[in-house]
């Protein structure tokens, strides 16, 4: 979707008239002034029906490149993390950039990509060549802010083999002409902690990988009870009492949309997979002592030793969990549903865009390139941010740098093999959707609802938030 507010508009005819007048070339700091490659579109008729596909013309894409950035050209980058930490993290980038003869600066500022944020920057006359975001893409597509990188990707023959066909999928599920909107930074799976001391206790043998939900549920009930006065509880999915995002992992490894892309129609009682998950989660929160009901009581308990195991993100490890516990923790590959499905969840990243107003966009490109380079990402990686890449020297090289953290731990648990791809696009209120059913989940473990009736009650609901979140945009512009 690409609205814009009528103050947006305003604003930039008024501050970047430069930048609308050549938004559509691919505008850069050294003045190429070449128009953006061009696709053209073949319709053929075959019998009654019509078919459409995309055919792209004979394009030279070097020809299109710039080569030359001697000249210094200082691009500025949004990021919510702010100037003092991006600006070391990132630095490397800079300097390889330099060192190849692109005199490409980096100016920081910080800020969210989220819709107002987004308003308040531009109205003050700011254009960021490349965004951050870790909030999605609603507000900048809302503002058409978005530049897809699909020809930029061809004209600096920018190499993709490397990343994770999870997260391709990830960043082309966003645009409807599936385009990809952006460069990925660090991956976002899911591991299955488990506390070696716990298991000790319980006299039960430690996790392995490739388990199925179902075996890791009944490996649950054998860890979850009192020794010494104490609540021991086999599971958590997720860091905080199984009810955050990260307990919706079973049910994203196994779909994807909980909105129909084209209709907006909410589909919860007409996916199967939700209700398979609903029976999973059924037997989960049915096993006494297990879920923590009493309000005053929940905590994060694997991160306060009385958690056997844990389904959460990777670096979970460095921020969440106490170096008292940690020095009792492990992982293994997260579980999977088995069968026919034997994908774990989607690999999430956060992401760099291009945004569609900057006047350094080859510049930008030439950083945004680098982001997912090979040398780059096991730099990264080896600092404690998991790679985007199926490289085996970036998986290897996780966590190097922070031995204090990750020394003697499984780090390819961190990195399965088999994450789900995504088919065709996300609904934009999928996000909604997702945030809705984590909400709803300690109402379906407190009740004793029928899953059908459950998902109806859900799903009525979910259709009116969503009715009135396209009221407020209609009415906003």
């Amino acid at each position: 979707m690409k609205r814009k507010s009528i103050f947006l508009i305003i604003t930039l005819i008024l501050l970047l008239t430069t930048v609308l007048s050549g938004c559509s070339g691919s505008g850069s700091g050294s003045g190429s002034g070449e128009t953006e490659p061009e696709t053209v579109t073949e319709r053929q008729s075959e019998g009654t029906e019509e078919v459409e596909g995309t055919v792209e013309e004979e394009v030279d894409w070097a020809s299109k490149a710039v080569t030359d950035f001697s000249q210094e050209t200082t691009i500025t980058i949004q990021h919510e993390w702010g100037a003092d930490l991006t600006s070391v993290l990132m630095k490397p980038i800079e300097d390889k950039l330099k060192a190849e003869g692109k005199n490409i600066t980096v100016n920081w500022i910080q800020g969210s990509a989220d819709s107002v944020a987004l308003q308040e920057l531009n109205a003050s006359g700011v254009v960021p060549d490349i965004i951050y975001t870790s909030v999605g893409v609603s507000g900048l597509q809302e503002l058409g802010m978005i530049e897809p990188i699909d020809d930029y990707m061809k004209i600096y023959e920018m190499d993709t083999s490397l990343i994770d066909p999870s997260v391709m999928s990830l960043l082309r599920s966003y645009d409807e002409k599936g385009s990809v909107i952006g460069v990925p930074t660090f991956a976002d799976t899911f591991t299955l902690f488990y506390n070696k001391e716990i298991f000790d206790m319980f006299g039960v043998p430690y996790p392995t990988d490739h388990m199925t939900w179902d075996e890791t549920i009944d490996l649950a009930k054998k860890l979850t009870g009192e020794r010494n006065g104490i609540q021991y509880r086999g599971l958590s999915i997720g860091h905080k009492n199984s009810v955050t995002n990260d307990t919706l992992a079973p049910l994203k490894a196994l779909t994807s949309n909980f909105v129909d892309p084209e209709t907006d129609e909410v589909i919860l009682t007409k996916e199967p997979a939700v209700t398979k998950y609903f029976e999973l989660m059924k037997k989960f929160y049915s096993i006494p002592g297990l879920y923590e009901r009493d309000p005053e009581k929940q905590a994060s308990f694997f991160a306060n030793g009385t958690a056997a195991m844990l389904v959460s993100w990777p670096t979970y490890m460095e921020w969440g969990i106490p170096e008292e516990v940690r020095a009792n923790t492990n992982a293994v590959l997260v579980p999977i549903w088995g069968g026919e499905d034997m994908f774990t969840p989607p690999t999430q990243a956060h992401m760099f865009i291009l945004n569609k107003y900057s006047e350094n966009k080859d510049a930008a490109f030439q950083w945004m390139k680098e982001e997912v380079s090979e040398d780059m990402q096991t730099y990264f990686s080896a600092n404690g941010f998991p790679t985007v890449l199926k490289s085996p020297e970036a998986i290897e090289t996780f966590g190097s740098e922070k031995q204090q953290v990750y020394e003697g731990q499984n780090v390819k648990a961190y990195f399965p093999e088999n994450a789900r791809v995504l088919e065709g696009r996300k609904s934009e209120y999928q996000k909604m959707a997702e945030d809705f059913i984590v909400e709803k989940l300690p109402e379906f473990a407190n009740s004793d609802m029928n899953i059908a009736e459950f998902l109806r009650k859900v799903e009525e609901e979910l259709e009116i938030k969503i009715k009135e979140e396209k009221l407020k945009v209609e009415q906003a512009g």
